[in-house]
């Protein structure tokens, strides 16, 4: 599990756990009652972009998708 994970290196930042934090903060605030549609559509923004840049196209299909209902469930709060 910890080779799986590469648990037994040094911690290297990747723009992913930002994304992870950012879409923990909107499940958090989801659980709580509030809105979490803000923070998913930066997270689903963030990552579109960088699987862009790393030409994973069935992660910017997904990502797409994530900031497409994000959007979506925003502009139906907003009305």
């Amino acid at each position: 599990m910890k080779e799986f994970f590469e648990l037994n290196k040094p911690y290297k930042f990747d723009v992913t756990d930002l994304t992870a934090l950012i879409y923990v903060i909107a499940a958090i605030l989801g659980v709580m009652g509030i809105n979490p549609t803000i923070p998913f559509l930066i997270g689903a923004t963030i990552s579109t972009a960088f699987c862009w840049q790393a030409h994973k196209i069935n992660l910017v299909v997904l990502n797409l998708a994530l900031w497409v209902m994000n959007m979506w469930s925003l502009v139906a709060y907003l009305q």
